[in-house]
């Protein structure tokens, strides 16, 4: 018999036939993928079925406890199920991703400058209660923000509910809350960082985890600070000495003096170094040990925010895609899409409807700006004009991808800045090819024989003279759409006379190649996008593989990421696509398709970002929990 588990939530709401109306979907656009999945049902049902939704999941959840979502190693399961037991102060609306209160009262203040902090104040809304009776007040959100804190979740994960700027978070009275950053918040800090974290109550947690508290380490920080100037100092001095030594006659006195001083001052580097280390290894198993202890505290009678309690079975994956069949569940959730085989199989039913959605991910073309002549913009935009992202996403397998015209997914429409057009888009390959013969000509390349759309282009000639030289470009043997993709921009460039191969390679290998030692041409590479974008300024500025160096760039980058306006953030965002459209230190290509499948279910949008199980939105917020 299948397990089952009880989780509280509002989806009783979400009854087919009852859902709350949403807003016009966007005007379908056409793409590759159109023609491949024309035969999936997507269409609404009509009927109306009274019944709550049933769901499946092919994985149990842990026991485990908010401190352990916070800062361990969760499974995708537990994590679904277990986060949605605690109440949150704000949720991102899908697709619109606007900051919606849930338990606040209101949209937060504006930051202020307060002494040594960032300040910004938010309500709590009146008479909010646990399930057991128990006022819900700003001292469970300290308790929790500040418990996280204390023992450097955010530090153990990367958790974007406790960014390193947040220090603490005060409870005024019980329901007003201060929070107080050590430098301005941007809105990935703040929006969507802090605001979205889920909180515990503070009088069943206190007392249970006092004893995990005495674990942690005393703040030794100071003395940190101490060793490493006092480190700094002597290091410069061995700078010194060692001056002073070339300058004397060896084995005179005043060598042997400053030979004396050389060995004392490293002496004291090497006791500087030891004390140092030691601190910082016992500090980290200080803070292991606490964790350790923290985490492994059961949560057996926690008061929850509950609502509406349905059930979810759990089932190995063949079998819960057989219940979705035999109509005993109406959504499998999985963060692993549906293969063609399985799509195929439950196709055979034509009341099971099919989601494709865009996965949270981007493959992109990347350039080695410091080898030549890929240091010649004019040669990356020809190269660009030649590959068309949606005749690229044809041509990869069973329809698997979507193509990418943007650094910004459409589906991330909370900050789709709108269509910025790629080079030479809307041509067809011929148009493409002559737009980039012209490029390349305007530049000073010529070639003994020009290309046209019935032979190669050949003896390609550099502006200054010299023979084009060979490329390659890198992709990974795990990737099959990476590495077909390598195949066709590798023909393309060839078509325009340049001399590109394909090199196949273990993606561990081309990872170093790319980001350790930096030597390639051309790589296929690819990244997971966060639903804030300051991913471009992460991995455009400062010391990045492209070797791009722009100071525009940098200047609108700094400013991305030190506001938390929301409006003056997008714009900065456009002005750094444009940017990047303009130098071309890398080429959006494509990103893997979600497709799931589902029954009765009334979804108010036609795709979702990652789609339904994985989406960064947040499942339970699609599926119209309150």
């Amino acid at each position: 018999m299948p397990k089952r588990i009880s989780l509280f939530s509002s989806l009783l709401l979400f009854l087919v036939g009852c859902a709350p109306q949403a807003a016009s979907p966007p005007e379908a656009t056409s793409s590759p993928q159109a023609a491949q999945t024309a035969s999936l049902n997507t269409a609404e049902p009509t009927a109306a079925p009274v019944q709550p939704l049933r769901y499946a999941l092919s994985a149990p959840p842990s026991p485990v406890n908010i401190w352990s979502l916070f800062g361990a190693e969760t499974s995708y399961e537990t994590y679904l199920l277990e986060s949605r037991k605690y109440p949150r102060l704000y949720t991102l609306l899908p697709q619109e991703e606007s900051l919606t209160p849930r338990l606040a009262a209101g949209l937060p203040s504006a930051f202020r400058r307060e002494g040594d902090f960032y300040t910004a104040t938010l309500s709590l809304r009146p008479d909010l209660r646990w399930d057991e009776g128990s006022p819900l007040s700003a001292a469970d959100v300290a308790f929790t923000v500040n418990t996280a804190l204390e023992f450097q979740l955010a530090a153990a994960q990367g958790n974007p509910y406790f960014p390193p700027k947040l220090d603490h978070v005060e409870a005024l009275d019980a329901q007003n809350l201060k929070y107080y950053f050590s430098s301005s918040p941007n809105a990935g800090e703040w929006q969507y960082g802090a605001l979205l974290g889920f909180f515990a109550n503070q009088a069943y947690w206190e007392p249970r985890i006092a004893a995990a508290k005495e674990l942690l380490p005393e703040d030794r920080s100071a003395q940190l600070t101490e060793y490493r100037e006092k480190l700094l100092a002597v290091e410069n001095e061995e700078k010194n000495i060692t001056v002073r030594l070339a300058s004397l006659k060896a084995n005179s006195a005043a060598y042997r003096a400053e030979e004396n001083l050389l060995n004392q001052n490293r002496a004291e580097q090497e006791i500087l170094r030891n004390e140092i280390e030691t601190i910082e290894r016992e500090t980290r198993e200080r803070f292991s040990a606490a964790r350790a202890e923290l985490f492994s505290l059961l949560a057996e009678g926690e008061p929850q925010f509950a609502l509406a309690e349905p059930t979810i079975e759990i089932l190995p994956r063949e079998k819960a895609l057989q219940a979705l069949a035999d109509d005993r569940i109406d959504l499998f959730l999985s963060p692993r899409a549906l293969s063609a085989a399985e799509v195929a199989a439950l196709s055979q039913d034509p009341d099971i409807r099919f989601l494709e959605s865009r996965r949270n991910d981007i493959r992109f073309l990347a350039f080695n700006r410091q080898h030549s002549p890929l240091d010649d913009v004019e040669l990356r935009r020809a190269l660009a004009c030649l590959i068309d992202p949606a005749a690229l996403t044809a041509s990869l397998a069973e329809g698997a991808v979507v193509p990418a015209f943007g650094w910004i997914p459409p589906e991330n429409s909370g900050w789709d800045v709108g269509r910025i057009e790629p080079p030479c888009s809307g041509l067809d390959a011929s148009a493409r090819l002559a737009a980039g013969m012209r490029i390349l000509q305007k530049a000073g390349y010529v070639w003994e024989q020009e290309p046209s759309p019935n032979h190669a282009g050949s003896g390609l000639i550099l502006p200054s003279g010299a023979d084009f030289p060979p490329l390659t470009i890198l992709a990974p043997s795990e990737d099959a759409s990476r590495v077909d993709a390598a195949s066709y921009i590798a023909d393309a460039a060839q078509q325009l006379g340049i001399p590109l191969q394909v090199e196949i390679l273990p993606a561990d290998e081309l990872f170093f190649r790319v980001y350790g030692v930096r030597e390639y041409d051309l790589a296929i590479l690819g990244w997971r996008l966060s639903l804030y974008p300051d991913y471009l300024c992460r991995f455009f500025t400062g010391d990045n593989p492209y070797h791009l160096q722009n100071p525009a760039l940098d200047e609108k980058c700094a400013a991305f990421l030190s506001t938390a306006e929301i409006a003056e953030a997008r714009e900065l965002l456009f002005q750094i696509e444009v940017l990047l459209w303009d130098d071309l230190p890398a080429l959006p290509l494509f990103s893997s398709k979600m497709t799931e499948a589902y029954r009765r279910l009334l979804l108010p949008f036609e795709n979702y970002w990652g789609g339904i199980g994985a989406s960064p939105y947040g499942t339970w917020e699609i599926l119209g929990e309150n």
